[in-house]
């Protein structure tokens, strides 16, 4: 121990600068650390409940503006339930008699009503449902949102028979309030009850109510701690996580006009004035430390630190890193001795950056730049597929496959590691991505592919030919109605790998786009053809060389798209 800390410690003693500048350090730090630490402590508990004070006045706030939206919709509701009109369509109803013209006066009745209330309490106002004593929704203001849970609205129970009561579950992520609507003339009771009139607030406009609290800390439940509406809206539904309610100081007021409780998760010990204070205090302290040490450094550097630094860049140029030293001034041989080290630094690193490793660091920026475009591109469109799907029940159900197959071509992709693999791995990610395209075009796509197993361990730069197959599904399967197929063939012509992807597309024939064997660019389709073949091209130029590339043909109702690559086979230790 005594070995490690004289070794540890001799560098700091040999230098005169370092021994200032840590003792000046010390004599201006520590008091500032005393004096800031006792203000802190003597001052945080005050500030600590001035903040929950304020903490506590916001959730009275934000309950009172939701509260007033609770009344308002109750209010809403109370005389549209008691119109004749809607009454009379319940009756109609009841006896299996249909008025259409009834019914339209009822349907243009609700959708004014509905109008109204978005106007009076708020946009957030989200739709209006009629419902039988069947459970059946009689009617909707919109058709395309209905209501999961038509039973459990009619069995919620109730305090008064004939005043709106709001929901204690949610449906579809929205707050519901409920009303009885009894038979004209009758008495509440479960056999003159015709019906129940509900309207919902829409969750995700409900947030702008508490835009003022940061995320997961403001939330509105019912009686059992379930959430009715949060700021992040996978919560909803969701019972309150009890670890928060323990770990931060909970804040809770009841709502006046339901059973709902105002809960603000609020911890001004870290946060708020507190944290402010804490910051201030911090803040002090280090300005003063760093202005005594600024002082000390410029008293000091004069005399030390040309010489410290100098010996610095000494060592870092040793290990080909290359800084000028700059800030001399004098004109002593400390100077002197200083210029000619940048003189020397200079004249080094002009050699190196005209030389072999500055070009070779230029063509692996571009090998990466290409990388970086072709991943993220991939994982786009292929999210944007599930997306759609999802929207369809008959295509939805194979959505677990399909998520399957892209996180097995997603840990491919982001796999680190090998620049090159095997044209097998890469055919079996293309096979990947085309069983993924099938589930969303049916019988609309086909597609073989030819690889013997003579060619399977040939080494190909990873991701090559998902660009290729994109283009071919977006541009020549996506715009036929019919569809059409796809073909993969892997080949050798004249001691060379030759891959060929043909799909089935509306291009006339006779025009042909070269990529093979010139420097230039791959040329761009009017259509945008050309953006992914572009960057295979450019990839197999920075490997390759100029010799190989991508020629691509239109032929008479389909296009070919033809790889050209040398024959290598990958070694099991090569590096990306």
């Amino acid at each position: 121990m005594k070995w490690l800390t004289s070794h540890l410690l001799d560098p700091i003693r040999s230098r005169l600068f370092y021994k200032m500048l840590i003792i000046y350090s010390l004599l201006t730090l520590i008091p500032l650390i005393i004096v800031s630490s006792t203000f802190y402590i003597r001052s945080s508990h005050l500030i600590e409940k001035k903040a929950t004070e304020e903490a506590q006045q916001g959730l009275s706030g934000s309950a009172e503006r939701f509260d007033e939206v609770l009344y308002a919709v109750k209010s809403q509701m109370l005389p549209i339930s008691e119109n004749v009109l809607l009454q009379a369509m319940f009756r109609n109803v009841k006896k299996g008699q249909v008025n259409a013209s009834l019914n339209a006066s009822v349907s243009e009745l609700l959708q004014t009503e509905l109008t109204t209330a978005r106007l009076k309490i708020g946009d957030f106002v989200g739709d209006l449902y009629v419902l039988g004593i069947n459970n059946k929704v009689l009617y909707s203001t919109d058709n395309k949102k209905r209501l999961l849970y038509a039973e459990a609205f009619w069995e919620m129970p109730f305090e008064f028979d004939r005043m709106p009561e709001w929901a204690f579950f949610n449906d579809d992520k929205r707050m519901a309030c409920v009303v009885k609507i009894f038979d004209e003339g009758q008495r509440p009771s479960a056999d003159s009850e015709i019906g129940r009139l509900i309207i919902t607030l829409d969750a995700a406009k409900v947030r702008s109510l508490f835009l003022d609290y940061a995320p997961d800390t403001f939330y509105i439940t019912n009686a059992d701690n379930q959430i009715m509406t949060a700021s992040l809206q996978n919560e909803i539904g969701h019972l309150l996580n009890s670890r928060k309610l323990q770990s931060e100081l909970v804040i809770q007021q009841k709502s006046r006009y339901s059973e709902f409780q105002y809960v603000l998760l609020a911890n001004p010990g870290t946060g708020g004035l507190v944290q402010k204070q804490a910051l201030f205090s911090i803040g002090v302290t280090l300005a003063a430390w760093l202005a005594i040490t600024i002082v000390t450094y410029v008293i000091l550097r004069r005399i030390t630190i040309p010489i410290q630094r100098l010996t610095r860049l000494m060592r870092a140029a040793e290990r080909e890193e290359y800084q000028l030293i700059s800030g001399i001034t004098t004109t002593d041989e400390i100077a002197m001795l200083c210029n000619g080290f940048n003189s020397l630094v200079q004249r080094t690193s002009h050699l190196i950056e005209t030389n072999y490793k500055n070009e070779l660091l230029v063509r692996e920026a571009e090998l990466k730049a290409i990388r970086m475009y072709i991943n993220p591109h991939f994982l786009y469109n292929t999210m944007e597929y599930i997306s759609i799907m999802s929207h369809s029940p008959e295509k939805a159900k194979h959505i677990p496959q399909m998520v399957q197959h892209l996180s097995g071509i997603f840990r491919f992709s982001i796999t680190p590691g090998n620049q090159f693999v095997e044209l097998g791995t890469e055919m079996e990610f293309v096979r990947k991505y085309l069983e993924i395209h099938r589930y969303r075009y049916g019988e609309r796509l086909t597609y073989m592919i030819d690889l013997p197993d003579m060619y399977r361990k040939i080494a190909v730069p990873k991701l090559l030919l998902q660009p290729l197959v994109e283009n071919a599904v977006v541009h020549g399967i996506d715009r036929l109605p019919e569809g059409g197929s796809i073909s993969i063939t892997v080949k050798e012509e004249q001691y060379e790998l030759v891959i060929e992807i043909e799909n089935s597309s509306l291009v006339s024939g006779g025009l042909l786009e070269t990529a093979a064997g010139n420097g230039d660019s791959l040329q761009k389709h009017p259509k945008g053809l050309g953006t992914g073949l572009d960057n295979v091209n450019a990839r197999l130029r920075l490997h390759y060389g100029n010799t190989y590339g991508i020629t691509l043909h239109h032929l008479e109702g389909t296009t070919l798209a033809r790889v050209l690559m040398p024959i290598q086979i990958l070694q099991d230790n090569e590096e990306g």
